[in-house]
């Protein structure tokens, strides 16, 4: 297995020996024997992890939790390290000392081991340290030292709230794109913040559903008023316009005695093992509402009283009813769970579609299919569709670079709900 680790590791080898990337800072845990990886904010009235936006409020009550699972069941000393990133997530030029107070190297001390269950665990916990400088940045863990290759990189970011953001989804007023797409309007206001230039100093960047993968920026002001401080954001093709995709299929996994939502059949052995029922395209279908995580997953059992250390794992089998596809394309299953990377599934012609097999902890998971072309781009409209009625969450974020500084502050944040 850990053969297996390393060769996954040097295909994403874009880190220097200390641990920093030429490129992109991915949002990716490497090593497979880590799951159930969660990086949230907690605090007073946040929501549980693995739910909780991972945005945390500088010189906030709140902290940056990690969790994580590894299944190897034996200890191993894991190290993180935080790194500072540019808006376009390439590491900073800033020193650590500029936005830490410690050294940057921390030990992972917080671990337990798995109670009653049937998969052997080592769940491991560590709170971030504070941060001095608002902006993106990346966790990202290693296993005895800070070597050259991380086993994760996980996103998240740090809020100075200094400017508001009031902001609504409505149906795109496009009549091509009413039915299928949503808009996301939007208004800064920046008070008493200095900024020399507010038309266009301030970079925001939108995203959907809590994924890395769907984000849109560039947006330019339509106007400002002076007396108010306020920026004004009026778009005229479309540039805030999102694919209103389809809510959520969701499995409940929080039982292995009881058939949860979207469970056929729960077989019990020395590993258990679930078997979904085959899921069909629904972009032909009626939109039909229905709650859901938008796109998150929450960790919970009904078999035990903590479901960090009692919750189970268990082999899930999921397939997809669909005529073979050409070979150029690949069938992606995505969720929060999995960072909204691709899980390929492979076709099997006895089932009459495609098939896959996850093992994931008991909880509850939202999770959606897409087609992947050979350039790596995932479309999910053609299995799940769009509906302009589908309740998804936005994210409005707000940057600025003040003229001294060297690298992108986040000073405005909102969150909202179609």
């Amino acid at each position: 297995m850990k053969n297996t680790s390393i060769t996954l590791l040097l295909k994403f080898a874009f880190f220097t020996a200390f641990g920093q990337a030429d490129g992109l800072v991915e949002h990716r845990v490497f090593d497979p024997d880590l799951k159930t990886v969660q990086l949230y904010a907690f605090g007073d009235g946040t929501l549980p992890a693995g739910m909780s936006s991972q945005v945390l409020t500088l010189n906030g009550s709140s902290e940056m939790v990690l969790e994580f699972d590894d299944l190897r069941a034996s200890y191993r000393q894991f190290h993180v390290k935080i790194q500072h990133c540019n808006l376009d997530w390439t590491p900073s030029r800033l020193r650590e000392l500029e936005y830490l107070n410690d050294y940057n190297d921390f030990i992972i001390n917080d671990y337990e081991i798995s109670r009653n269950t049937k998969i052997a665990y080592f769940h491991y916990g560590f709170v971030l340290p504070r941060i001095k400088v608002s902006g993106n940045y990346a966790l990202l863990l290693y296993e005895n030292s800070l070597s050259e290759y991380p086993v994760a990189s996980l996103r998240f970011r740090v809020l100075e709230n200094r400017v508001g953001v009031s902001a609504q989804v409505i149906r795109a007023q496009d009549p091509a794109l009413w039915q299928t797409h949503q808009q996301v309007d939007f208004e800064l206001t920046y008070g008493d913040y200095d900024v020399r230039d507010p038309r266009n100093d301030f970079k925001i960047i939108i995203r959907q559903n809590f994924n890395e993968n769907l984000v849109k920026t560039d947006f330019r002001a339509s106007s400002l008023n002076g007396g108010k401080r306020t920026v004004s954001f009026r778009f005229f093709e479309n540039e805030n316009v999102f694919s209103a995709v389809n809510e959520f299929r969701s499995i409940d996994l929080r039982s292995n005695f009881n058939r949860g939502n979207n469970v056929a059949e729960i077989q019990q052995g020395i590993e258990d093992n679930v078997w979904l029922v085959p899921q069909t395209i629904r972009s032909n279908k009626t939109y039909l509402e229905a709650a859901d995580l938008n796109g998150r997953y929450l960790i919970e059992t009904l078999d035990g009283d903590e479901s960090s250390l009692n919750a189970d794992y268990m082999h899930v089998h999921t397939g997809f009813k669909l005529e073979p596809l050409p070979q150029s394309k690949k069938i992606c299953l995505m969720g929060g769970f999995n960072g909204f990377n691709c899980h390929e599934l492979v076709y099997n012609e006895a089932f009459g579609g495609y098939e896959s097999t996850l093992l994931l902890k008991q909880g509850i998971y939202d999770f959606q299919f897409g087609i992947r072309d050979t350039y790596g781009n995932t479309e999910t409209s053609y299995l799940e569709g769009d509906f302009s009625s589908t309740g998804n969450t936005y994210e409005v974020f707000v940057y600025h670079k003040p003229p001294a500084a060297r690298s992108e502050l986040l000073v405005g944040y909102a969150i909202v709900n179609q």
